[in-house]
């Protein structure tokens, strides 16, 4: 016997990483609802997102329904439906092999019904795989700026775009959500008169966050990104980017390229931000060996600018105290005897350093050139307020290289930093010159800079060991451990002469 409820659902946290990445992502779509807390659920029409819904909701009773799931709305479903949904509740019809004129006659059928805040969604761009985006197909402005963002590149491309416009004008698009809710005289945030936003879901595993976008009336440039945590754990990295932004807002207001904190929320039990949204290029796809040298001067420029007017004493710095506990507890083993003591020098050697706010992620993939081509900075989960200077520009310049060189792809990220730090080089020069005129700006010890990047990659090391962990759905084993990247960075760093 057990005394588990009979209705008791499974949780995403007991599945294994692939399969927990693959579940949540089918039902993407919970970030469209209003609702705060986890949904509780009558499903009426079960289909190969149902099992991924039990994950994520609580089961309920007639008449209490935060959300009922149909699929094309017919009378006898809305009638079952109303009989299911709470006051407020909302409605998800859903189908996946196209109807002509689908979403129009769907769209009239929830209206006359009484229902409102009816929006009708496709998840692209293939129906065969996780969706990427969730594009609301009564948003002029979230399709334009979505196509501007993937540019036909082909013949067979072209083609397949006009295919795809005549499809959404015929309503023939499929899979189709269409989200609707029963009026409780409330007209709530996401109401007729205010948001469809379009979601952003890629990534690649169950940690990456959603972001949803908001259109202003006749503009292709989003006015509002909204950042959701897919899972609890990813919740500690919105709060704090948060609570970063916050603060820089404080202290900081002056700094161009740092999002604009509008507030804090919740969506289906799991916290999001919002902030004003950053539009640009990517740089990484701005990014030449003709033009790295103004790259990686601009983002410099920005970083010097973040480190400024700062407090020239000593803050109650711990991070690093913790960071290398935790190194020394996971990956004390793959290091040779005198290393862990250079990597305690090392932390030794920028005690009273004064303290800057580090992003402590900034790489060409989160950074966009914004007006004036001036660099962006995104997705500040990771940053450290009270950090040290000078290791997120190590950051940046070895993965630029990495891009640079397809040393990623090609797992040679060692053999690209080694030539990074030798200024006889093109990237090397690049990064001698920029690293020299940080120091400079800063007035920072030039003799310092090899104790700070062993600290830069120390750091990260963590980020090796949290995907590791999630792969193995536990502790990582020590050969893999051994072939993390980041820890190879730093071993390069700790097998360098010194002096």
């Amino acid at each position: 016997m057990t005394d588990r409820p009979l209705d008791s659902r499974p949780r995403d946290s007991d599945l294994v990483e692939p399969l927990r990445n693959e579940q949540l992502r089918r039902v993407d779509w919970r970030f469209l609802l209003r609702a705060r807390e986890q949904p509780r659920v009558i499903d009426l029409a079960p289909g190969p997102d149902s099992e991924a819904l039990r994950l994520v909701s609580a089961p309920a009773g007639p008449g209490e329904a935060d959300l009922v799931v149909i699929g094309f709305p017919s009378r006898a479903l809305m009638r079952l439906a109303r009989d299911a949904a709470a006051p407020g509740g909302e409605v998800v019809c859903r189908w996946w092999m196209p109807r002509l004129g689908g979403p129009q006659r769907a769209e009239r059928r929830l209206r006359k019904a009484g229902l409102v805040d009816v929006r009708v969604y496709w998840p692209g761009p293939q129906p065969n795989r996780p969706p990427q985006f969730w594009l609301p197909l009564g948003s002029p402005e979230a399709a334009i700026h979505l196509l501007s963002k993937r540019p036909a590149i082909s013949a067979k491309g072209a083609g397949l775009r006009r295919l795809w416009r005549w499809a959404a004008r015929s309503g023939y698009l499929a899979p189709v959500y269409v989200l609707a809710r029963f009026s409780d005289g409330e007209q709530g945030e996401d109401s007729e008169h205010g948001r469809s936003p379009m979601l952003l879901t890629g990534g690649h595993r169950s940690i990456n966050k959603v972001v949803g976008l908001e259109f202003g009336p006749g503009r292709a440039r989003p006015r509002t990104a909204t950042k959701f945590a897919r899972v609890a754990e990813a919740e500690t990295g919105v709060a704090r980017e948060a609570a970063v932004l916050s603060r820089l807002a404080e202290e900081r207001p002056e700094v161009e390229g740092i999002p604009h904190l509008q507030k804090r929320l919740q969506r289906c039990g799991r916290f999001g931000v919002a902030e004003g949204a950053i539009d640009g290029d990517p740089l990484l796809d701005r990014l030449t060996p003709k033009s790295f040298p103004v790259m990686a001067q601009r983002v410099t420029d920005l970083l010097i600018e973040l480190a400024g007017n700062r407090s020239q004493g000593e803050a109650a710095r711990t991070t690093i105290d913790e960071h290398l506990e935790f190194f020394e507890r996971h990956f004390g083993p793959t290091l040779e005897a005198e290393q862990l003591p250079a990597l305690r020098s090392a932390a030794a050697a920028v005690t009273g350093l004064p303290v800057v706010c580090e992003h402590r992620d900034c790489s060409p993939w989160n950074l966009v050139l914004a007006d004036r081509d001036c660099p962006a900075l995104l997705d500040w989960e990771s940053a450290e307020p009270d950090g040290l200077p000078g290791l997120d520009l190590v950051y940046f310049l070895a993965n630029a290289a990495f891009v640079l060189e397809k040393a990623l792809e090609e797992g040679a990220t060692r053999a690209s930093y080694r030539r990074l730090l030798d200024p006889s080089t093109p990237f090397g020069a690049i990064a001698a010159a920029e690293t020299a005129r940080y120091c400079e700006a800063l007035d920072l010890d030039p003799g310092l800079l090899p104790a700070l990047r062993k600290l830069c990659w120390m750091v990260h090391c963590r980020s090796d060991y949290e995907h590791l962990r999630l792969a193995a759905a536990g502790e990582p084993a020590l050969e893999d451990l051994r072939e993390a990247p980041f820890l190879g960075l730093l071993l390069e760093e700790l097998r360098r002469p010194s002096g």
